[in-house]
């Protein structure tokens, strides 16, 4: 399958479908550096709940970018 056609064929999908492969090119592009590995792992163990965000906080930062 050329590009244009997997262009083309997500085009054509639902919002929601386009947001999962969004997701997944995400994951993809970040899965293999570890760089970014690294900073996923230390952000999962950070403990300290003055470093955490409310889901409210979240959102607004969200829609902010």
């Amino acid at each position: 399958m050329r590009v244009e056609e997997i262009k083309t064929t997500i085009a054509s999908l639902a919002p929601s479908q386009q947001t999962e492969i969004s997701a997944f090119l995400f994951h993809l592009r970040h899965a293999a550096d570890p760089d970014d590995q690294a900073q996923v792992a230390e952000r999962l163990a950070d403990k300290a709940p003055a470093n955490w965000l409310t889901l409210e906080e979240f959102e607004q930062r969200l829609d902010t970018k």
